[in-house]
């Protein structure tokens, strides 16, 4: 499969620049006055320059955590997400949902955590100790919160 390709609003590049390049480690790519291209782990990102952010701030609840909306992210290897864990809270960084196990002991169980860019984007990092789990689910428990309890052992 392919990269994918994703344009997101902005409201000041050079703070996004500092963002997206200095503490998430991405690298620019093309740029226009009004935009700048990232490369995101190999896929392709845009920050499009507005003049207002749009309102994303109806979330709901999952895991008891409020979740934006609109978000976007990484689902990453699971000790890259431990050492990427690990920089972003020795630099201080600021979480929206600070680190943490959602879904404990139910087959979706996953590391995540968000963080927002500096206009307000939320982006969600987030592993599995086993990555055949990433859409997996209990027969007839596919609705329900974490995809059913976990019956397999785990791959820490």
């Amino acid at each position: 499969m392919r990269p994918f390709h994703l344009a997101f609003p902005v409201t000041d590049l050079e703070a996004t620049e500092q963002f997206y390049v200095h503490l998430l480690g991405c690298e620019i790519g093309r740029r226009t006055p009004s935009s700048i291209n990232f490369n995101f782990y190999g896929h392709q990102i845009v920050a499009h320059l507005v003049s207002n952010m749009p309102d994303n701030t109806d979330g709901g609840k999952i895991d008891g955590k409020k979740v934006p909306p609109f978000h976007f992210g990484l689902v990453m290897d699971w000790n890259q997400w431990h050492d990427f864990k690990s920089r972003l809270e020795q630099s201080k960084t600021k979480f929206r949902i600070k680190p943490h196990t959602r879904y404990p002991g139910k087959i979706g169980e996953q590391a995540t955590m968000f963080l927002d860019d500096p206009s307000g984007n939320s982006l969600e990092f987030k592993s599995f100790s086993d990555d055949d789990r990433l859409f997996a689910t209990v027969v007839g428990s596919e609705n329900e919160v974490g995809g059913g309890r976990n019956t397999l052992p785990n791959a820490q």
